[in-house]
């Protein structure tokens, strides 16, 4: 099977519960949150954000990283409303499992001017290192339009773990380039950056 085949049939795995966790053995966790449409507690509704799922069951799966995903909609935002069970069952797995950094998946619009953005509460939620091999890791990639916390510092997500724990937090906002059906060679390019940020992570918290 190749990357396409493969990371749509991740993206269109039909999974009955409400959230899918699964186990690795490299503390970082990837969540995704809005693999579904929503209809938050106001009345609006948020719309999905495509692959979101398929990265965090792709990474799971060829680099034994952890994954966290809701699937189905439950009235709460979980990066926008402050109390759910997503973020519960969160600090769960990442006591009980001694994660060290939490990437927080998200889909930003093709009109947006970067290719990702990291949110982290302006450089409050994440070591500088761990931005910087990250950051570093897309560029080696050729993904090199950057942008930091402008406009998304980071959600509910982000701001509870960085409240509860002393770990790594960073939301990654995906532009849809890299999130597109028609063109997932750019979405390859992603996950080859990702997967070696991990391979650098885990080596550098083995030594």
């Amino acid at each position: 099977m190749n990357f396409k085949e493969e990371i749509n049939e991740l993206e269109q795995l039909d999974l009955v519960n409400i959230y899918k966790i699964s186990m690795g053995n490299v503390p970082i966790l990837f969540t995704a949150p809005h693999t579904m449409k929503q209809v938050r507690s106001d009345g609006t509704v948020k719309s999905s954000e495509p692959y979101t799922k398929a990265i965090a069951l792709y990474l799971n799966k060829h680099m034994n990283t952890y994954s966290m995903i809701k699937l189905q909609d439950t009235g709460l935002d979980s990066n926008r409303d402050n109390h759910d069970e997503f973020k519960t069952k969160l600090l769960n797995l990442v006591d009980e499992h001694n994660i060290k950094l939490v990437i927080d998946l998200h889909g930003a619009s093709e009109s947006r001017d970067f290719d990702v953005e990291f949110g982290t509460m302006n450089n409050l939620t994440a070591d500088f290192s761990t931005i910087n091999e990250l950051k570093e890791a897309f560029i080696e990639n050729g993904i090199t339009k950057i942008s930091f916390n402008n406009p998304f510092k980071g959600g509910a997500i982000t701001q509870y773990l960085y409240n509860k724990k002393d770990i790594d937090v960073i939301q990654l906002e995906i532009n849809y380039r890299y999130r597109d059906y028609s063109n997932l060679d750019n979405l390859e390019l992603l996950i080859k950056a990702l997967s070696a940020f991990i391979k650098q992570y885990k080596d550098y918290i083995e030594r």
